[in-house]
């Protein structure tokens, strides 16, 4: 059965910072229309750095749609056109100061494909050095370093509720080997 849906007319309803809302006509594959909300947004690039320990880094912040602090791995959005390797690398540096010598991507994932086009790049980043850190003017984080089979077990706990965190930290658990 047939499921494509066409668009039929695109409509920008709210065009932001980081993101862009449309509410766009569609045709069914059955010949009905409808509309579908969704939120452009060009991406992330998230990393799981790993020192030589085996611990991890995560950073603590406050999400304001959540109204809580999470801990997460480092992340960031990518720039329109940018490449997520790069943007991967300033992140990690940014936000936990820290450079790598080995890096490469484990995943990429659609975090929350009901309502948003968004491309997650998971990394992984080993052979840490650091230095300083460079947030952003309204960015307020706690770097916290984590023994990696505590950070599964926060996971197992349901402590960690970060999408991005939970898929690098088991992803890297299975096939680390």
């Amino acid at each position: 059965m047939d499921q494509i849906e066409k668009t039929t007319k695109k409509n920008l309803i709210y065009d932001g910072k980081i993101l862009q809302l449309y509410n766009d006509q569609i045709e069914t594959p059955g010949g009905k229309v409808a509309y579908r909300e969704y939120v452009n947004h060009h991406g992330g690039a998230s990393i799981l750095a790993i020192d030589d320990d085996n611990n991890i880094y995560l950073v603590e912040q406050y999400r304001y749609a959540y109204k809580q602090l999470l801990l997460e791995i480092p992340a960031g959005k990518l720039e329109k056109g940018e490449d997520a390797l790069v943007c991967a690398r300033r992140e990690l540096k940014e936000e936990i100061g820290a450079d790598c010598k080995e890096i490469k991507q484990i995943d990429l994932i659609y975090p929350t494909p009901g309502y948003t086009n968004e491309p997650l790049h998971i990394f992984l980043a080993k052979g840490l050095t650091f230095g300083d850190t460079k947030w952003d003017d309204d960015e307020y984080l706690n770097i916290k370093k984590i023994p990696f089979d505590k950070a599964l077990e926060m996971v197992k706990s349901g402590e960690l509720k970060d999408a991005k965190t939970v898929i690098a930290i088991l992803r890297y658990a299975l096939f680390k080997e």
